[in-house]
């Protein structure tokens, strides 16, 4: 996905400049006492500087995070033939369900069925559904997800299409994470700390390859750490729990990363 970097909100926006403006009348009628107002004024910009800033979204706990993943997971749909689609919608957009029947899909024991019950919320590239809005979608005779190709990787944005409903890897991220804004694979690193090694990892990290693929880290499965048990949309499937070797993701280009606004 094309990085969609959410602005900083209005609110904090006008509080910068109504303190601004504070600061500044009240540094004009207080021109008798420098030295004192001097002191008043730095640790005044001190304190607003230190502020945290939570235009990204707000508070995560690491067990909110899993708990919201496993919702999208552990999500139980029914689906039908309205749900295929194998080819262009109405906006020329080429659409791939990744139903068993399709061809697409992989693996198959992960591809959902036509006419069944399902788990676990399809992926569609540049999807940003909630398990409720893609219920939604289904009844609505929308596609069940679009999986992941090149061509989309490159034309971005131009190949998300409106006639499919799903999550994509990022998207699952922001909900996992509860954000505000939109954030791609490429974007999710600017609000977070990056971790000095993958060892450091803990439930609600992630592992992020920018413009490729992104995993929500929920345990390790060895004491030597090198392999774990991630959350993720899977790019020609749907969301999953799947085990990895961490050491040969940080070897392909995964990178260990922090939420700054998640806590215990």
């Amino acid at each position: 996905m094309v990085a969609v970097v959410r602005e900083p909100s209005s609110s904090r926006v006008a509080a910068n400049v109504a303190l601004y403006s504070a600061v500044m009348t009240s540094s004009q009628s207080q021109q008798s006492y420098p030295r004192k107002w001097t002191l008043s004024l730095l640790i005044l910009v001190a304190a607003f500087v230190a502020r945290p800033d939570f235009s990204s979204g707000q508070l995560v706990t690491r067990a909110e995070s899993l708990k919201i993943a496993e919702s999208f997971i552990q999500h139980r749909w029914q689906s039908s033939a309205k749900n295929v689609l194998h080819g262009k919608d109405k906006d020329g957009v080429d659409v791939q369900t990744p139903d068993r029947d399709g061809g697409k899909c992989e693996p198959l024991n992960e591809c959902w069925v036509p006419d069944a019950e399902n788990i676990g919320v399809a992926y569609k590239w540049g999807g940003n559904d909630s398990p409720k809005s893609f219920n939604a979608g289904i009844l609505a005779g929308k596609a069940a997800g679009d999986i992941y190709t090149d061509e989309k990787r490159r034309r971005g944005d131009k190949m998300v299409s409106a006639e499919a409903v799903g999550i994509d890897c990022s998207g699952f991220i922001c909900h996992c994470w509860k954000l505000t804004g939109r954030y791609s694979t490429s974007s999710l690193p600017s609000i977070c700390q990056k971790l000095s090694s993958p060892a450091e990892l803990v439930a609600g990290d992630i592992m992020d390859r920018p413009n490729t693929h992104v995993l929500l880290f929920v345990k390790w499965l060895d004491a030597e750490k090198e392999r774990a048990l991630f959350y993720e949309a899977s790019p020609f499937s749907k969301t999953v729990a799947s085990e990895r070797e961490v050491r040969a993701m940080a070897a392909g280009g995964y990178q260990p990363l922090r939420y700054r606004h998640i806590h215990d």
